[in-house]
């Protein structure tokens, strides 16, 4: 791990080779900017998604480099891309449905659940119709300080 300073008239400016270290510094963020030049997804991250999604030990390490992390109060969240999670996107906690939930409740006056593909994976909540006219259901997702779906998120360490 290393923190080298960058030339030039920003010389004050640090590059970093390791998510930890670029996270104490840089506070919150939601993707590393140009500071951060190592691995996308460090060996320790790959490791610490693994264990905080209790795969088994024989899932290989390479499967877990397939994330997404950023910067919390100088903290590392990271996100397994896995069976369509929204990693790389903020939550919706519009209570207002989208077009796409409007149009297939007049399709479907009275369906029970509004699919995922027309609401989108981003809403935090679930719609139903009722009357030809979309209602909220329930909340399904709690949304963190940064607008993200916190159940995704993990706080990881080397």
């Amino acid at each position: 791990m290393s923190v080298r300073r960058i030339a030039g008239p920003a010389s004050a400016a640090a590059a970093y080779d390791d998510p930890a270290p670029y996270c104490a510094a840089v506070r919150t963020i939601d993707k590393p900017d140009a500071r951060y030049r190592g691995p996308a997804v460090p060996d320790w991250m790959a490791r610490a998604l693994k264990k905080a999604e209790d795969s088994p030990d024989d899932t290989p390490l390479e499967v877990f480099k397939h994330a997404a992390w950023r910067c919390a109060d100088g903290r590392v969240l990271a996100c397994f891309y896995g069976a369509n999670l929204p990693c790389g996107e903020k939550a919706d906690p519009n209570r207002r449905p989208g077009q796409g939930v409007v149009s297939y409740c007049r399709e479907h006056p009275d369906d029970d659940i509004v699919p995922a593909y027309v609401t989108g994976l981003r809403t935090v909540f679930e719609w139903h119709c009722r009357g030809g006219k979309p209602e909220i259901v329930r909340r399904l997702e709690r949304v963190d300080k940064q607008g993200y779906a916190a159940r995704y998120w993990y706080v990881v360490a080397p």
